[in-house]
């Protein structure tokens, strides 16, 4: 297990390296003039942990888990949201150089709590097989009129196809248990021809598991199912 800090302005941030077996199929991305591909889109899945006030055991997030307890010494960790969405990359010139970037930002509800908000800012080298960004998780309470949004965590790190990172933790007060954010990257192109590819019935459990957690998403609904059927089609 590599374990690494990353840059951090806001809470407490460890960085967990975390290689999946899956396999992702990309857009048809653009050439550089040495033939490299640029990464076109980043589609990133954030799972937001409660620990410190959960006891039982969560089936959701087993394997997660199991990872966590190597590093941190909760009782129990139970899952509050799982949300999907997509970072655009378009070529941005810096100075004398060209780079790719883009941002992106969703309210997510977890459990019955209030709302937050998770801001993304992604950029790329070009050619690059990596991606850095930045993740912000925002809390957006209300006091009557009044907002009190304020960042309860950020973190900065680089991130490779299908990497899992722990981003850091966070009490949103003093006496509220611990939030855990965690995030998946999937790039295009797929530049790993080695990872095991996902079977059609598990594509098919994966779509339906993460369209609950997040509210039937008309996006998450269109990203899975353009997964489900090129994983289908490759298991006739």
């Amino acid at each position: 297990m590599m374990i690494e800090m990353v840059k951090r302005s806001v809470g407490h941030a460890l960085t967990v390296a975390l290689f999946l077996g899956l396999s992702w199929g990309g857009a048809d991305a653009q050439e550089t003039e040495d033939g490299a591909e640029d990464i076109q889109n980043v589609l990133l899945t954030f799972h937001l942990i409660e620990a410190d006030g959960y006891t039982g055991q969560d089936p959701a997030i087993s394997d997660i888990v199991a990872e966590l307890r190597k590093l941190l010494n909760f009782e129990g960790y139970r899952l509050l949201s799982e949300s999907v969405f997509n970072v655009g990359l378009a070529l941005q010139q810096v100075q004398r150089s060209q780079s790719l970037g883009g941002s992106g930002s969703q309210r997510i509800v977890p459990g019955d709590s209030v709302d937050m908000e998770i801001r993304v800012s992604v950029t790329a080298a070009r050619g690059s097989e990596t991606a850095r960004a930045t993740v912000t998780l925002r809390d957006l309470r209300r006091s009557g009129s009044i907002n009190q949004v304020r960042d309860l965590l950020q973190a900065t790190v680089n991130m490779r196809d299908g990497q899992r990172v722990v981003l850091g933790s966070a009490r949103r007060s003093p006496g509220e248990p611990v939030l855990i954010l965690i995030v998946t990257a999937r790039m295009d192109p797929d530049l790993s021809s080695e990872r095991a590819p996902v079977s059609c019935e598990s594509a098919r459990e994966l779509r339906d598991r993460t369209l609950r957690l997040t509210g039937d998403s008309e996006f998450a609904a269109s990203v899975y199912q353009k997964v489900l059927e090129k994983q289908c089609q490759e298991d006739r």
